[in-house]
């Protein structure tokens, strides 16, 4: 059963995001002002760290790394910091809206 992860933040007047599907094979995209700009699979169930990179459209242009922990197979949250002029970020998990399954009545109507 795969869940999502959305992790949000603001940088240099950019909104930068990074969303996350676990389950057979993870998936990682980072979003920079709604735009993917990166994007990766990850096989296997181990404990990882994965780094992504973009440029935020800013002028000058600034480059950016998002570190992507993962966790193994035993569980837990993944976690996704932003890293950024030699200092580390921690971006906070951002709430998924769950889709709400009808209900019965509205199956009939």
């Amino acid at each position: 059963m795969s869940r999502d992860h959305h992790f949000h933040c603001e940088h240099a007047g950019c909104s930068i995001t990074v969303g996350i599907r676990t389950g057979r094979t993870r998936e990682l995209e980072l979003l920079v002002d709604g735009k993917e700009v990166a994007a990766a699979r990850v096989h296997g169930h181990h404990a990882r760290t994965h780094v992504m990179t973009a440029t935020l459209p800013t002028d000058p242009p600034r480059d950016i790394e998002v570190e992507v922990r993962l966790p193994g197979a035993h569980g837990g949250d993944p976690v996704s910091t932003l890293l950024v002029d030699g200092e580390r970020r921690t971006m906070p998990a951002r709430e998924i809206p769950r889709r709400s399954r009808p209900t019965e009545a509205s199956w009939y109507s």
